[in-house]
């Protein structure tokens, strides 16, 4: 004989669709909310995680950038006449990810929207109030949003791109003298091993994200990972705080789904059940077609990613007259002490702390340096290096220059030379 359940009798079962109803009515608003503000956020930001498009500012005038003007026009409006900015602007254009007024003001568009628009779909859905395909789509947009965005940053830490080499440059500045983000990355490319790390784990959280058994554990990987990076871009001020937060509230979003399930397992040590998505809206195309478009979308966005960064792995040899130089010898005399020679520029150290910095101009001549540089300063001059020895003779400022001078090997910096250690004794 069967026993009829006690949540099958019809009083309990209206009691139970009620509660279901009353309870869920403020997550289907959040859901709903959140699909639309998150994608009116991200989506879009698509065509900057393409690099050979001129996204993540590879170039200024790729179909990224074009495409990102779109977007900032109402960004702008806002800022113009809700925050009262009445500067120029000319960041704010650009249509990057960058912290400027305009992506302030999109994000609150984009807040403003999700609310109406949330309110208005829950008040024409009140007669169906079931969830539907909403968290489905949410969760689609955040996994790859996140896996696409985090890839060109993967990308450039496992090559040599974000974080190639310490500059001469920097090498000869002082601690006191560098910018938070300018210590910030010197720190960082410092240990290419750390910063390759960095990159992997990443990677790893991409790779995690785009298949939705392991979608928590991307989720959870990349919250690890952004956490610390947010945390870095505020406590240094790099400048791409805003985008960080968002990817870190993205990956927060997917991890609070599985909030119980997580905390049954890692903090009540008791096992769960598997987790199903309702009505996943990606079910609705074919496998083989999913597997297709997800081949497609992450697979041009890693190669677009790659074929832009990889130039940094094979770096063409310097010009002869590159790098940092020890001045011996001066007319007229005691005038230069350093120089610091790279593709930039020219930064030449005299008596005081601080360089003079100059623009190369290019010439026809490789042999020859024309010098634009700060404080009204200019010159022309003519190198020829022998060996370890660097000889520059023309003008500067008007006056004749003649500098004789030494490189200076890299390897004589105490922070390049400072070997690993496993034991301190």
């Amino acid at each position: 004989m069967t026993v009829p359940s006690i949540a099958a009798h019809p009083a309990v079962s209206n009691v139970a669709e009620r509660e279901s109803r009353s309870v869920s009515a403020g997550r289907r608003l959040l859901e709903r909310f959140a699909l639309i503000a998150f994608g009116l956020y991200h989506l879009p930001l698509f065509l900057n995680n393409y690099p050979t498009l001129g996204g993540g500012g590879f170039n200024d005038d790729g179909l990224a950038v074009r495409w990102g003007h779109v977007f900032t026009v109402p960004g702008l409006w806002v800022a113009r006449h809700l925050f009262h900015v009445t500067g120029p602007m000319p960041r704010g254009s650009a249509g990057d990810n960058g912290d400027v007024t305009e992506e302030y003001a999109r994000l609150l568009l984009c807040v403003a929207i999700g609310v109406a628009g949330a309110i208005a779909w829950t008040i024409a859905d009140r007669r169906r109030p079931s969830r539907e395909w909403t968290e489905s789509a949410l969760r689609l947009l955040l996994r790859y949003s996140v896996a696409l965005g985090l890839m060109g940053y993967a990308v450039a830490k496992l090559f040599p791109q974000q974080f190639p080499p310490i500059a001469d440059a920097v090498l000869e500045r002082r601690v006191g003298d560098l910018t938070p983000i300018a210590l910030l990355w010197t720190f960082m490319q410092y240990s290419r091993a750390y910063a390759f790390f960095g990159g992997l784990v990443e990677f790893i959280a991409v790779v995690l994200l785009c298949y939705r058994p392991t979608a928590t554990l991307g989720a959870l990987v990349c919250l690890a990972a952004m956490t610390n990076v947010a945390l870095l871009n505020y406590a240094y001020g790099v400048p791409v705080k805003l985008y960080a937060t968002m990817i870190l509230l993205s990956a927060a979003v997917l991890v609070l789904y599985d909030a119980r399930r997580l905390f049954a397992v890692f903090v009540r040590n008791r096992g769960v059940d598997v987790s199903h998505e309702p009505t996943a809206v990606q079910d609705l195309v074919p496998a083989r077609w999913r597997l297709g478009i997800k081949i497609v979308v992450v697979g041009s966005v890693l190669l677009s990613c790659v074929v832009a960064m990889a130039p940094t792995l094979r770096p063409g040899p310097p010009a002869a007259v590159e790098g940092t130089w020890s001045v011996s010898a001066a007319s007229p005399p005691n005038s230069w002490r350093r120089l610091i020679v790279d593709g930039f520029g020219v930064a030449i150290y005299t008596g005081g702390d601080a360089p003079v910095r100059c623009r190369r101009t290019p010439a026809a001549d490789t042999t020859t340096l024309s010098l634009q540089c700060s404080e009204g300063h200019s010159g022309e001059l003519r190198s020829a290096r022998s060996g370890e020895t660097l000889h520059l003779e023309g003008t500067f400022d008007g006056a004749p220059v003649s500098v004789t001078a030494t490189h200076v090997d890299r390897a004589s910096y105490r922070l390049l030379r400072t070997p690993f250690q496993w034991i301190f004794d």
